[in-house]
C-alpha cells in the first residue's frame, strides 16, 4: 500500500529499536484485540506498518483511507501511546500501539472508528466523510448502527484496556518465568547433587569402570534421555572391542554400539559431537531408532580415556520435538571433566604405585643378592607376618605396613661386611656386634624416604626382646612397637627353620620347644600364641612358590601379580 518510513528505520537502524511499553512486557496481540472489541463493541482492525496491510479486520469495519495518516500513525508507534489520530465530529479514529512480544519497536497498530455524538440524520456528515476518505452514504448507514462513545472516554478506555491487558500478560509471563526458574533451580540442584556424589566417590575408589558405572546410573536420573552410555577407551593399539555401560533402553543392539559410535564421525573420538534431528532425518542415516545424540570425550589431560553418550531426548508433555541443547551438553561435559581428572589421577597413582613397588622389590632383591644363603627370607617373613597380624586382628593399613616392613626389615644388612654376613661358621663377639648394627643401618637408609616412614619402627626394633635384652635400644614389653613384635616372631621362625651353610634347619619339635620356652622372655606371648594357632598356614607359606604378591594385601584375593607390575 505504501513505503513506510518506519520500516526503513527498523531495517537500517536496528540499534535504535526500543521498547515502547514502559510499564510491562507487551500483551499478546489476539488478546489485546479481543479486549478492545469486547469493551467498545465496535469493529477493530490491525494495521501492519511494515507491509501497510490491514489484518484481522472485524466485520462491519469502515473502510477509511489510511494513507493520509501514515506519518501520524508512525509517530504513534514511536511514542507507544494510545492516541486519537482523527477527531472530526461526530467521528474519531483511535490508534492503539501493539508492542512486540520481545519488547522491540512496535510495528503494528489496532485501529477503531467511533461515533462520538448522538447520531442525527439531519447532521451533515460530508466533512467527516471527506476527512476519513469514505463514501458519504456508506458513512451514514454505518453511523446508524454504531454505539456512541465520547472522545475523551474513548482515549481513556483505550489506555485502561492496554494497561490491563499488559498487566495480565506481565503476570502470565512472570508466572511462566517463575516456573522456568523453579525448574532450572531443581535441575541445577540435581546437577550439583550429581557432581557432589561423583566427587565423593572419587576418594572411595580407584576403579575407573566402577566409577563410570555409577556416573551413568546417576546421570540417567538427571538427564532427560532415553539411554545413557559410557565406555573406557581401549588401552591397546587395537581401537576396537569397547566395553559399553548403559542405563535405560538402548535403541540399537549392543553388538552394534561400536559401529554406531564410529559412524558419528572421526571427530567423535576426541571432540564433543551433537547429532540433531536434521542429521538423523537424512536418507543416509543408518539408525532410524536414534533421533538425536550427544557424545562427550572423557579426558585425562591430553589423553582420551573414554566417552559419555546420551541418546534420544525424553520428550516433555506437549513438546514431542524437544532436542538436546546446551544444558544437556554442559552437564555431560562437567561430569566427563570430573571423571577425566579422576582417571588421570588414578593412572598417575597407579604409575607411582608401580614405581614404588618396583623400588621396594629392588631393595628386597638387593638383600638377597647380599646374602644368597638367606634368599627368599624377607618375602617369607613378610607373608608370615601378615598371617600373624591378620589373626591378631590388625586392620588393612597395619596389614599393608607389616608386609612392607617384612620385605625391608633386613635392608640394613646391605651395610654389613660381606665376609661377616656370609661366614659359614659361628660368629665372634666382635662379628656379632657388627651384625647387630643392621637395624640402625636400615633405619638410616630408609628414614628420608617419606613413603617408607611407617616401616621404620619395625626395621629399627624387630630384634628387641620382650624382657629388654634385645637390641638396638633394649626396649621391653609394650615399649616395643606392636608390629615389630609380630615381625620378630616371623623373623625368628624363618631363621631357625631355614637351612644355613653351617647348619640345617631346626626340626619342628625343637623349634616349638624354643618358642614355648621363650614366650614372655624373647617374644610377646600373644604373638607366640597366634603363631601356634595358625601353624599350619605358616607351614604352607614356607613351602609355596615365591611368586610376587601385591603390596596391597587386600588384593591378595587375586593372589599373585606379575613381576614388574
Amino acid at each position: 500500500m505504501f513505503n513506510s518510513a518506519l520500516a526503513n528505520e527498523i531495517q537500517h537502524h536496528p540499534h535504535r529499536v526500543r521498547s515502547l511499553y514502559n510499564c510491562a512486557p507487551p500483551p499478546e496481540l489476539p488478546e489485546l484485540l479481543e479486549q478492545l472489541k469486547t469493551a467498545f463493541d465496535v469493529p477493530i482492525a490491525e494495521l501492519d506498518l511494515i507491509s501497510g496491510e490491514l489484518n484481522r479486520v472485524a466485520a462491519g469495519w469502515l473502510s477509511i483511507d489510511l494513507d493520509r495518516w501514515i506519518p501520524v500513525l508512525e509517530e504513534v508507534a514511536r511514542r507507544g501511546r494510545v492516541e486519537i489520530v482523527e477527531d472530526c465530529a461526530p467521528l474519531a479514529v483511535l490508534a492503539v500501539p501493539i508492542p512486540t512480544s520481545n519488547g522491540n519497536w512496535c510495528t503494528r497498530l489496532a485501529l477503531a472508528v467511533f461515533v462520538t455524538e448522538p447520531y442525527d440524520p439531519a447532521i451533515d456528515l460530508s466533512a467527516a466523510a471527506h476527512a476519513l476518505g469514505v463514501d458519504l452514504q456508506a458513512l451514514q448507514r454505518w453511523c446508524r448502527v454504531q454505539p456512541q462513545w465520547p472522545t475523551r472516554a474513548v482515549q481513556q478506555m483505550g489506555c485502561l484496556l492496554v494497561e490491563h491487558t499488559a498487566a495480565a500478560s506481565q503476570a502470565a509471563k512472570l508466572k511462566y518465568q517463575l516456573t522456568n526458574v523453579s525448574q532450572h533451580l531443581l535441575q541445577t540442584f540435581d546437577e550439583l547433587n550429581l557432581l557432589h556424589r561423583i566427587n565423593e566417590r572419587l576418594s572411595l575408589t580407584n576403579d575407573e569402570s566402577q566409577l563410570l558405572d555409577l556416573a551413568v546410573e546417576w546421570l540417567s536420573d538427571v538427564l532427560p534421555t532415553e539411554c545413557l552410555l559410557a565406555c573406557i577407551a581401549p588401552t591397546g593399539e587395537d581401537d576396537t572391542g569397547r566395553s559399553w555401560i548403559y542405563a535405560g533402553e538402548c535403541p540399537i543392539p549392543e553388538t552394534e554400539l561400536d559401529q554406531f559410535f564410529d559412524r558419528l564421525g572421526p571427530e567423535v573420538h576426541d571432540s564433543t559431537v551433537l547429532i540433531d534431528r536434521e542429521a538423523t532425518s537424512s536418507p543416509t542415516w543408518y539408525y532410524p531408532t536414534i533421533r538425536e545424540a550427544i557424545s562427550v570425550p572423557i579426558r585425562a589431560g591430553s589423553v582420551v580415556t573414554g566417552w559419555l553418550l546420551a541418546v534420544n531426548h525424553t520428550p516433555d508433555v506437549g513438546r514431542p520435538d524437544q532436542e538436546f541443547g546446551n544444558l544437556e551438553t554442559s552437564l555431560l561435559t562437567s561430569v566427563a571433566s570430573t571423571l577425566g581428572m579422576h582417571a588421570g589421577n588414578v593412572r598417575l597413582y597407579n604409575d607411582q604405585s608401580h614405581f614404588f613397588d618396583s623400588v621396594v622389590r629392588a631393595l628386597s632383591s638387593a638383600i638377597d643378592a647380599k646374602d644368597p644363603y638367606t634368599r627368599g627370607h624377607s618375602e617369607r617373613v613378610a607373608r608370615i607376618s601378615v598371617l600373624l597380624a591378620r589373626h591378631l586382628g590388625c586392620n588393612a593399613t597395619q596389614l599393608n605396613t607389616i608386609y612392607l616392613s617384612g620385605l625391608l626389615h633386613d635392608i640394613g644388612k646391605i651395610g654389613i661386611d660381606d665376609q661377616v654376613l656370609r661366614k659359614p661358621g659361628e660368629l665372634t663377639i666382635e662379628e656379632f656386634e657388627h651384625i647387630k648394627l643392621h637395624p640402625e643401618l636400615g633405619y638410616r637408609i630408609l628414614k628420608d624416604v617419606k613413603q617408607l616412614n611407617r616401616v621404620l619402627p619395625v626395621v629399627l626394633h624387630h630384634h628387641e626382646a620382650w624382657d629388654g635384652s634385645g637390641y638396638p635400644h633394649g626396649l621391653a614389653g609394650e615399649e616395643i612397637p606392636w608390629l615389630a613384635r609380630i615381625v620378630a616372631v616371623a623373623d625368628s621362625f624363618d631363621a631357625m627353620s631355614s637351612d644355613r651353610p653351617y647348619r640345617t634347619g631346626m626340626l619342628p619339635g625343637k623349634l616349638n620347644d624354643i618358642f614355648l620356652r621363650e614366650a614372655g622372655q624373647q617374644w610377646d606371648p600373644r604373638v607366640v600364641e597366634a603363631f601356634f594357632a595358625i601353624r599350619g598356614e605358616i607351614d604352607e607359606v614356607v613351602e609355596e612358590d615365591r611368586e610376587l604378591l601385591s603390596l596391597d594385601v587386600e588384593k591378595w584375593g587375586d593372589h599373585r601379580v606379575a613381576e614388574g607390575e
